[in-house]
């Protein structure tokens, strides 16, 4: 796999950029605000734990330099299509335009739907709605963002509503981005996560569509951030064995620096960066440049040829 380390260098190129996040109260979410904040970007963040975003736009945007970006926190509930709308809203009303959109909001796995205990005939007759919420949250909301995001990244207004305009570095070399937070469980065997795995394994899914589709249509890039184990709350429960055991362990800010470096690099498309230990990884690298032994060559050749057919889905789908 070909490693991805974070380039401050590149970071001028995020200075007044509108980025829309959603699930930015806490753990990864959160320190991803502060960076893009640090490195000039207006951020724009939404979250369903209000008072927790409250209390971080309150501190960011207390004595902030004069280098920072603007914060604005607004409740939202991803599950809510008009709550995601009103998000890109408020960006599009502050600064007439939207540059960088990351979706960050997830839930982990909910408990009873495939236990052994708890699974009956009598237990499956009922619908497992937490488990519906999961999956909405982690993955239909996901799909609604990148709809979202792309009209509204596609409808620049050229001036702020009062007049004034953004502060634009490199606008020239600048292209938009989309970065999606999936995790390992999206790019491999996660036991016991049914609901999570699935839905990561479709945000997977989700950038490798827009990959090819979104530059092309809107001058969008999108790519995806999938961590290992990250010290947030996730992963309170095994947090003490993993230490023990001197396994790799991201901080926030890890992951969060891997997240910037996708939005400012305009060379980063349809990647997928699994994130372990501090350091980034190309898996999508690897998946692709190892086709023909994993499939075999001559599936490896048709397949190719029959994407050249399929193409970007525009004639068939």
């Amino acid at each position: 796999m070909a490693e991805i380390s974070y380039n401050e260098d590149l970071q001028p190129n995020l200075r007044g950029r509108a980025v829309v996040l959603t699930g930015g109260a806490q753990g990864i979410g959160a320190a991803t605000v502060r960076m893009f904040q640090t490195a000039g970007a207006h951020v724009i963040f939404g979250d369903w734990a209000a008072d927790k975003g409250r209390s971080l736009e309150a501190e960011l945007t207390s004595g902030q330099s004069a280098e920072a970006g603007n914060v604005h926190f607004q409740q939202l509930d991803v599950r809510d299509y008009s709550s995601q709308v009103a998000l890109f809203d408020l960006a599009h009303q502050k600064y007439g335009c939207v540059d960088v959109a990351v979706s960050c909001a997830a839930v982990g796995e909910p408990g009873g739907w495939f236990e052994p205990k708890v699974l009956d005939l009598e237990s499956v007759r009922k619908e497992p709605l937490p488990i519906k919420n999961a999956i909405d949250i982690n993955l239909t909301s996901v799909i609604s963002f990148c709809r979202i995001a792309l009209a509204y990244m596609s409808h620049d207004i050229t001036s702020q509503p009062n007049g004034g305009m953004l502060r634009r570095d490199h606008e020239d070399t600048f292209s938009k981005s989309i970065v999606l937070v999936s995790s390992i469980a999206g790019i491999t065997e996660a036991p016991g996560l049914f609901a999570y795995s699935s839905a990561k394994h479709g945000v997977i899914g989700m950038m490798r569509a827009l990959r090819p589709w979104a530059p092309t249509r809107y001058n969008v890039r999108a790519n995806a951030i999938c961590p290992w184990a990250t010290d947030t709350q996730l992963l309170a429960g095994v947090r003490e064995r993993w230490v023990e055991e001197k396994l790799p362990m991201n901080q926030p800010e890890d992951v969060a620096k891997m997240i910037l470096q996708s939005a400012a690099d305009s060379n980063m498309n349809g990647k997928a960066i699994f994130v372990t230990g501090g350091r980034g990884f190309d898996t999508e690298e690897g998946y692709d440049r190892t086709l023909p032994q994993w499939m075999g060559e001559q599936n490896a050749r048709m397949f190719s040829k029959g994407q050249e057919i399929l193409g970007l889905g525009d004639d068939w789908t």
